[in-house]
Formats: structure tokens, sequence, C-alpha cells
């Protein structure tokens, strides 16, 4: 059998920036793209993904987390999400609109007589609540303490009366010492001496930056001061214990990630329903952003899309090529492709017959966005065969080949499979 010539599962088409991973506020945050379309031919797996893809962008982890988990599991906690309303699923369809998708007029006729009233549609609710989560957290923000203040208070609240000193305990890990002394403070350095774990006092004046504090602090990254680490570590490690210890007595918001996930995005005319939307959803265009833009939705009120608001979208290259989509959609999204990946088929059989059938579909369609995926055939035996084809492949077989019977039936007769046609339909022979 000739190697495939049809993409590899893992290539990825992007039309927009790749995500990248940077840092804030006390923990290293993984960004993924703010507008994301996973496309490929069907049974590739892009539904099934965004149950991961969610769940990753709102608990800040990477997709191979994710997949150590039970499927089980991210499926209750993906519920849960949905349950919050952090998480918002639909499928677009041909006559789906921005009445459907922003806000239009609905009739209501609980009031006896026919009536119309405004309704927001699923996009602009979600966006409000991420808004309302964001504006939350920013305020909150705005009065939280400086970190040279929560330094100041922490060293005031510990310091020995009778020494004027601080000792600040180090990471047990330590081979040498067992904790640093501060003896000395200015605007811009800490003074400190180490105790060994023999319980000996160095005589000596060692120095740590403020300044460098404050960027471990906010950051959570490598300082230039390398090789004293673990020493301001150590102390940034007090100062978040006692400003944690010192919260307000009310819970604080916690700043969120919201995810709305839309399936068959290319069945719907995009232009129709985002609207003049369209430009708001950029990553430089969103609310709490610099550049942000704000558009009046046709009922005067003013609508803006949030920053911790993510839009991933599906497409199924067989119904619509990628080449066709709209050229607003494409230059604001990134796309990453999903081929069929005969690694996950465990039985031989199967996937011997699941690689010869693309491999013909290819010779024929000269193009990948027709291939049959893996789902069709995992967790397989070629027991189940009949009924995949009978049921799921022929027919989409006929949908790639309208009118074309007898193309459909000699592939499947190239690969070996026992097909017959009788009243002009193709069975595969149990």
């Amino acid at each position: 059998m000739t190697k495939s010539k049809y993409p590899t599962p893992s290539e990825s088409t992007s039309l927009a920036d790749a995500p990248a991973t940077y840092h804030t506020g006390n923990t290293t945050k993984i960004s993924y793209p703010k507008n994301l379309i996973l496309y490929g031919p069907p049974g590739t797996g892009k539904t099934y993904q965004t149950v991961n893809y969610a769940l990753a962008i709102i608990e800040n982890k990477t997709l191979e987390e994710l997949a150590q988990e039970s499927r089980q599991d991210l499926l209750n906690r993906f519920n849960a999400y949905k349950e919050k309303q952090q998480v918002s699923f639909i499928t677009f369809h041909q006559n789906y609109g921005y009445e459907d998708f922003i806000q239009g007029l609905r009739p209501n006729t609980n009031v006896g007589t026919l009536h119309f009233e405004r309704r927001d549609g699923i996009f602009k609710r979600m966006a409000d609540r991420a808004r309302k989560n964001l504006d939350t957290y920013s305020q909150q923000q705005h009065f939280k303490k400086k970190f040279e203040d929560l330094l100041n208070e922490l060293l005031i609240k510990n310091i020995d009366p009778e020494t004027e000193e601080i000792e600040v305990r180090l990471d047990s890990s330590h081979r040498i010492y067992q904790s640093i002394i501060i003896f000395d403070m200015t605007e811009t350095t800490l003074f400190y001496k180490r105790r060994t774990k023999r319980n000996i006092i160095k005589d000596e004046s060692k120095e740590m930056s403020i300044e460098n504090l404050k960027m471990l602090y906010e950051d959570d990254t490598h300082i230039k001061d390398a090789i004293n680490q673990k020493y301001y570590e150590a102390v940034v490690h007090s100062v978040k214990t006692y400003e944690e210890n010192h919260k307000p007595e009310r819970s604080l918001q916690q700043l969120q990630n919201y995810v709305i996930i839309i399936d068959e995005i290319n069945r719907a005319n995009i232009s129709r329903v985002f609207g003049e939307l369209i430009t708001l959803i950029e990553p430089d265009k969103r609310y709490g952003n610099e550049n942000s833009l704000a558009a009046t939705l046709p009922s005067g009120e003013n609508f803006t899309v949030p920053a911790n608001l993510y839009i991933l979208g599906t497409m199924n290259t067989a119904d619509r090529s990628i080449a066709l989509i709209d050229t607003a959609l494409r230059r604001r999204f990134v796309f990453e492709a999903r081929y069929p990946n005969a690694n996950l088929i465990d039985n031989a059989e199967v996937k011997a017959i699941f690689v010869a059938l693309n491999e013909k579909i290819l010779q024929e369609k000269q193009s990948p966005d027709y291939l049959i995926g893996q789902a069709f055939f995992m967790n397989k035996t070629t027991q189940d065969l009949p009924e995949i084809f009978n049921q799921q492949l022929i027919p989409l077989l006929q949908e790639y080949f309208p009118n074309r019977r007898e193309t459909v039936l000699r592939i499947l007769q190239d690969i070996n499979l026992p097909v017959e046609e009788v009243n002009y339909q193709i069975h595969y022979k149990k």
C-alpha cells in the first residue's frame, strides 16, 4: 500500500497569529486564540475536541494535560460550565441570522394578541455575562494593594523587636540554608544574611532587589539574579501568603473566560449573522483593550465584545471548502486542520480498510476535504462494517459523488469490500 498523500492529523493551517504562552497575575497563563475554527472532513473529531478546547480555555490548562483525563470527567466538567452559562453550544444552519445570534424582535402571544418584543441572541447574552465578570474583576484590581505596600506590612508585622530583623524560611529542598534574615532595607534594596541548616548565621551582607521581587510577584517568572532565585522566591511566597491571609472578608470575583462554541459555522451566511459586529471580535478591538470598539445595535444599545469571550467554531470541509469562506471571517479567525488519523483505530483489519478507502477518495476528488474521519471506525471490528457502510458511509459517499453510483461502487470494490447493487442501491453484504 502506498504512503498516504493526505495531510497528517497534526497539520495546521493558521490564517492568523498562532497561540502563544504569556504570564499574567501569579501563574503562567496559556493563551489560546480568541477566535478559532477547527476544520476538516467529517468524523475527524472536530466537535469532539471542542470540549477539550473549552475546558483548556476556562481552566487554563494545556490540551496535553486534559488528554490524560477520562472523557467522562471532561464531559462532567463541560456540562457543569454549561449549567453555569460559562459555555454555550450552538449549531448554525442556513436560516440562522443576526436576529438569532445578536438581537432581534420575536413574537409574543402570551398577552392575548400578537406582540413583538426585543430579545437578545445567544452571542449577546454570552458577551454581556463575560463583560460583567470582566468589569467586576477590573474594579477589584483597581483597589488591590501594591506589592511595595504588602512587603512593608509583612516586614513590619514580622519584625523581631529585640534584633529588629525578619527571618524568612526557605523551601525545605534547599540543601545548605534553612532561612534568610533581613536586617536592613532601603527604597530599592533588602539586605540579608543566611542561616545554615546547622543553625549557623553567616557573617555577610547580601542584597536583594525590590524591583526583582516585584517582577517575580507579578509575573511568576525567572529574574536576572538567577543565582539567588530561591531567596527571592521565599520572600515572594511570604508576601503572597500574607496577602491571601489578609484578603477582605467578602470573596473576590475571579476573572473567568467564557466560550461560545459554534458547530458547523460555515453553514450560515457569516456576513448576515455577524453583520457589522464582525470587526468587534478582533482581539485588539475587544472591550478591555486600548483599541476597543463599540457598535450601536438597532435597539440603540451600545455593544462590545469583551476580551474574556472566546469563539470556537467547527467547519466540515466536505460541506463547503475553506477557500469559499467569507474573507472577513478568514481574516479574523485562526484555522486549525483536523484530518484523518489512522493511529486512533485499534483493529488492524479495520484500519487497513480505513486507509485504503481514503486513498481511493483522494484519487477521485483530488482534495483532502472529502476524506473519511477515524470516528466512524474507532472501537469497531470487521463485524461492524456492514452497519457502518450501509447506514453512514455509503450515503456519505453518494453525497460526495452525486448521480455517480458507478464511482461509489468502484471505490468500494477496488478496496475489496463485499458490495453489490440491488434496485439501484449499493449495499455492503452481511
